[in-house]
């Protein structure tokens, strides 16, 4: 309601460039503004008896249970209608900001992502038992869960923007080119499908199979990698105790990290294996050391974010890091959070049923 009170004029001087629900806030102002009488809001406690807010949580409860909602007429009177940003409030942010939004709304969306999409949407609905939107597909991948260098992946794949498969196809590439369609291995075409969840080269099925014994230490229900549960692996809903349980956090990002981690490293292996090293493969034992190192790499770096963060946080987060990645960790009997900002505490992921193997660079 802040964004109809005290934030209202701010947000009309900016034009609601940066607000997030821009179109919903000019209409519910513009419905305000129409009334011909005062308007007052009182701000009540929520959860505490009152009849309207109780009633207002239940309709909440049953909106959000829709698999469709209903549909908001957002009509504003053009007498009513603001349009623009004031030029005094305007800053280089706010207009790269506009320009972005009002090239995306011209833009059509691309039928392989829009395919994609409804592809990883139905996956995370059969593993997850729940019915997301686009928007919160693509909100997931900006949570803490998924770093910075997998999110522009999984963006680009989403989008089917590597040059894969039927790309290489195309009739201005010369014969040369047009054999990098195909999988070496498989003799099939190398489509982000084939990488991922088909291919026999040695590393895919290597990484998936790593996956699962390492969250198999953690007792918690599998999954078969597919589209929804590793590119929407941000949008897990895991009940460690039943479907009518409480949602475990620790647990979906958890999920999260190992999922993405495990998909980029198949890619990055598979880019080393066609470009780099021309086609020879990876033995198994060095693609089950990157996948260890990978998962040290992601916890030391998120051990020295949590141990460089000032005050009263950093607790907060020794607590969280300590709930994910704590069932992870070998040999880890003292149940202090301190060894997440103690860098003389060393660390190892543990392994699973596969005998430890010796470092191996490649």
């Amino acid at each position: 309601m802040e964004s109809v009170t005290v934030r209202r004029r701010k947000y009309e001087d900016e034009g609601f460039i940066k607000q997030s629900n821009g179109t919903l806030t000019k209409a519910l102002i513009g419905a305000l503004l129409k009334r011909q009488t005062f308007s007052a809001f009182t701000w009540v406690k929520g959860h505490n008896g009152h009849l309207g807010n109780e009633a207002a949580d239940q309709l909440a409860g049953q909106a959000a249970a829709r698999a469709d909602g209903d549909p908001l007429h957002l009509h504003i009177d053009n007498a009513l209608r603001l349009t623009g940003a004031k030029l005094s409030a305007m800053t280089q942010e706010l207009a790269y900001k506009a320009i972005r939004t009002i090239r995306a709304d011209k833009a059509e969306a691309r039928a392989s992502t829009v395919q994609r999409v409804a592809q990883i949407l139905s996956d995370i609905d059969d593993d997850f038992g729940v019915q997301l939107t686009e928007g919160a597909l693509w909100r997931s991948l900006k949570k803490p869960a998924v770093a910075r260098e997998t999110r522009q992946w999984i963006w680009m794949v989403i989008h089917d923007g590597y040059m894969v498969g039927e790309k290489w196809l195309r009739t201005n590439m010369s014969d040369d080119l047009k054999e990098r369609a195909i999988c070496k291995t498989c003799d099939q075409t190398e489509t982000m499908q084939h990488i991922l969840f088909c291919c026999n080269a040695c590393g895919r099925e290597t990484i998936w199979t790593l996956l699962r014994e390492c969250w198999g230490v953690t007792g918690l229900k599998g999954y078969d990698p597919d589209w929804g549960n590793i590119m929407g692996a941000a949008c897990a809903v895991i009940r460690p105790s039943g479907p009518t349980s409480e949602r475990s956090a620790a647990a979906e990002d958890r999920w999260a990290i190992l999922a993405t981690e495990s998909a980029h490293l198949i890619w990055k292996l598979r880019c080393e294996r066609v470009i780099t090293n021309n086609g020879a493969e990876f033995t198994e034992r060095a693609v089950t050391n990157r996948w260890y190192a990978m998962l040290a790499r992601r916890l030391d770096l998120e051990r020295k974010v949590v141990a460089l963060t000032p005050g009263k946080k950093r607790a907060k987060l020794q607590v969280k890091l300590d709930a994910v990645w704590r069932p992870l960790i070998e040999n880890l009997s003292d149940q202090s959070v301190d060894w997440v900002t103690d860098s003389g505490v060393l660390v190892g992921i543990k392994r699973g049923s596969r005998q430890e193997l010796e470092t191996d660079p490649g």
